[in-house]
């Protein structure tokens, strides 16, 4: 009985299809990725500067763990303040594109999805390898 090839996905597919496609995903990604451009800012809940509250509890929450490291209510103003902080900065990032062709645009967001169609594709067994 004649040895099956086997190649991705467990099947018959192509591996070359699946490289292209994960080398097309690769390149779109990097071009969407260096023609995004991102900024925050400090944020603000109505008018009021929800920061300094924070740095204010962070300082308690050290004192607290100085005084015993031990201390549930030290880490936990301490790592709540910083994971508050974190999440505050994340939730306020703007994402802005930069100025570009059409052309540039669409392949840009093309390559990706014709590297991930080709990687999909390759995951299908393809015709009788005798």
């Amino acid at each position: 009985m004649p040895q099956r090839h086997v190649n991705v996905g467990g099947t018959s597919g192509g591996f070359g299809e699946f490289i292209m496609g994960l080398c097309l995903i690769v390149v779109g990604l990097y071009m969407i990725f260096t023609h995004t451009t991102v900024y925050t800012s400090f944020w603000h809940y109505q008018s009021y500067n929800l920061l300094g509250p924070l740095i204010l509890v962070f300082l308690i929450g050290i004192v607290f763990l100085f005084l015993n490291g031990a201390s549930p209510i030290g880490w936990l103003f301490t790592v709540g303040a910083v994971v508050a902080v974190v999440v505050g900065i994340i939730m306020n990032l703007r994402f802005h594109f930069q100025h570009m062709t059409l052309l540039s645009t669409l392949i840009m967001f093309g390559l990706p999805a014709v590297g991930l169609g080709l990687t999909l594709r390759s995951l299908k067994a393809h015709g009788s390898n005798s």
